[in-house]
């Protein structure tokens, strides 16, 4: 074992996993020495100390298992290994090297007491041996992580094959775009261009090529995986004749490759892998005199068909490689979000892109809403950058420009327009584009625009809901108002100058006066993005509830920060609030309330409200 550059406790802890291994295993182990550990073990530099034992299974053969230890033991765990294996892929959960693979990336384990864990693990591994040999889990668990094992024997780990397609029967024509060190699968042409443009630019030339997506019934087992082009066409045959004629047709135009994507569905759900059959003229993607040309004894393009492609998947070595998953429906909860799909179909409207409606904007674009329109007369300045999610980049850019061409940059799938002006203007000049949002977020602090954004409301018949979000001083509370069809408008419970009807905090000593810039009407209210997340990921999750579930009765939503960060700065709770709800010493509190109409000036006699 050794000893030079290793901590005391690892020390320790190594000679108590020896004195286990002889306890529990009725043996003495084996230490290894380094030449031993290299030898065994190319590859693995990580591995600084490992201990062999010998096992008799039911089959009656002796078989060895090493446990091997890093440098991070015992923080981390040690990984136990068959030396004596078959040839790699014949079983699964068997690295080439024998290491075993038996806890997910997200296991947990006990780091104080390391030879239980190891003991544990070691009993899992004679356990997985043993149904190995019995033959049982083999077949099933190469099927069911086939994604893993195929990357194994890939040529290629796919960093810049994106794929657009969902992963989903039936086989079909597809399309890729190949730019500079990168490709995209996608459905069709404009599906690919759209997400090309929106991503690096509309300049961007968008020039496609014939694809196959061939779905499986069953994932690929290794003694399966396709070598030659001849084997994949074969592979395709298996499958039915759609999947052929598929492959045939992405072949006929005699392409430098032809790219197919191969889809299943294993433990995990869907996935998809990928296959490259390259032209004969083009082996490896370099030009050479190719032994057997498509077109020899033919003019160009006058091969007969047969003939072409037998000549295209003939013996020549195919890639395998890894494909990168880009459609939404992957990106927005990894094909497990039910949402996903309504969201994506959604579009939402986010008037004013500071502090506040900025990051409520990142959050409903990572949420998957499939079009936002940002709105925001304003330039970002450098005082801005403090709480905002943009950055020095964008200082003195228009906000909702800037934020728009990020956002549309990150998430290509979707669909994110700005306009920069303010909401008078929008409401004068392009109101069709307010009517078109299945929701409305406005966070414009401006009083006076949101009045008017109420009365437009009220006199649309209030069909889809409009959520008003702001903050208290200090960002101390927050609240986020959703005005549905019935219910109170925005004006019920606000007064004519824009104070609230109940707000949570009070400031005896003028805590609540906004701080002045030295600079004429400069006013800011000082609080920074920790405090701030808090409302904001309030007033986003009441748009992404108004979206999912369009609310009929208005209601309000309340963040307050804890009574003890209030009274540190100077403030109390209100005497209305803690008649309402009482107060909570310890922890932040989040209250829903209704909105009830009290048929204000702006929803009175005559609106298109019913509700009592």
């Amino acid at each position: 074992m050794p000893k030079a550059g290793l901590a005391l406790d690892w020390q320790r802890a190594a000679l108590l996993l020896e004195a286990t291994l002889r306890e529990r295993a009725g043996q003495v182990p084996e230490r290894l020495d380094r030449a031993t550990i290299s030898s065994d073990y190319p590859g693995r530099d990580w591995i600084v100390a490992a201990w062999r034992i010998s096992v008799v299974f039911s089959d009656g053969v002796t078989r060895r298992i090493d446990l091997v230890a890093g440098a991070q033991f015992p923080a981390t765990p040690v990984r136990t290994a068959l030396v004596d294996h078959p040839e790699p892929m014949t079983w699964p959960h068997v690295e080439s090297d024998g290491i075993l693979c038996l806890l997910p990336n997200l296991a947990e384990w006990d780091p104080d007491d390391p030879s239980e864990v190891a003991m544990n693990l070691l009993n899992r591994s004679v356990r997985l041996v043993e149904e190995l040999l019995e033959g049982t889990i083999v077949e099933r668990d190469f099927r069911e992580e086939f994604v893993t094992y195929w990357g194994y024997r890939v040529h290629s780990q796919g960093e810049n094959l994106y794929s657009l397609v969902a992963p989903e029967p039936p086989s079909r024509m597809v399309r890729v775009w190949r730019g500079k060190g990168l490709e995209v699968a996608g459905e069709d042409e404009d599906a690919i261009a759209k997400w090309v443009c929106h991503r690096f630019g509309n300049k961007t030339p968008v020039e496609t090529e014939a694809a196959a997506f061939l779905w499986l019934d069953a994932p690929l087992l290794p003694d399966e995986y396709p070598e030659t082009a001849a084997d994949l066409y074969h592979l395709a045959e298996r499958i039915d004749g759609e999947a052929r004629t598929t492959l045939e047709q992405a072949a006929k135009g005699e392409p430098d490759e032809v790219l197919a994507l191969l889809g299943a569905i294993g433990r995990g759900g869907a996935a998809s892998i990928g296959v490259k059959a390259f032209n004969p003229k083009r082996r490896k993607g370099r030009p050479r005199a190719p032994d057997n040309p498509l077109s020899m004894g033919f003019r160009p393009r006058h091969t007969p068909e047969p003939l072409l492609l037998g000549r295209f998947f003939g013996a020549l070595p195919v890639i395998r490689t890894l494909v990168q998953r880009a459609d939404a429906d992957w990106v927005h909860g990894r094909g497990k979000d039910a949402r996903t799909c309504r969201l994506l179909g959604t579009t939402v409207a986010v008037i004013g892109c500071g502090s506040v409606g900025a990051p409520v904007a990142c959050a409903l674009a990572q949420a998957g809403v499939g079009r936002l329109i940002l709105i925001d007369p304003e330039l970002l300045t450098w005082p801005n950058v403090g709480r905002h999610p943009l950055g020095a980049t964008a200082v003195g850019r228009n906000k909702a420009e800037a934020l728009a061409e990020r956002l549309q940059a990150d998430f290509p799938h979707l669909r994110v327009e700005h306009r920069a002006c303010d909401l008078q203007h929008l409401m004068a000049h392009n109101q069709d584009l307010l009517g078109v949002a299945d929701i409305i977020v406005a966070a414009t602090g401006n009083w006076v625009a949101e009045s008017a954004l109420n009365r437009w409301h009220v006199r649309h018949g209030r069909g889809r809901p409009i959520v008003y979000g702001w903050t208290e001083t200090h960002a101390c509370a927050g609240h986020a108002v959703a005005i549905g069809q019935r219910g109170g408008c925005l004006q019920c419970h606000i007064g004519r100058t824009g104070a609230p009807e109940l707000t949570a905090v009070e400031w005896p000593d003028g805590g609540d006066i906004a701080h002045e810039e030295p600079a004429c009407g400069a006013h800011y209210q000082p609080y920074g993005p920790v405090e701030l997340a808090y409302v904001n990921a309030m007033i986003a999750e009441v748009a992404i509830d108004c979206l999912l579930d369009p609310p009929t009765q208005s209601f309000s939503r309340a963040f307050v920060a804890s009574s003890r960060r209030i009274a540190s700065l100077g403030g109390r709770l209100t005497e209305g609030w803690r008649s309402a709800f009482s107060e909570v010493e310890e922890g932040v509190l989040t209250i829903d309330r209704p909105w009830p109409s009290v048929r204000c000036a702006a929803c009175g006699p005559g609106c298109l409200d019913k509700a009592v």
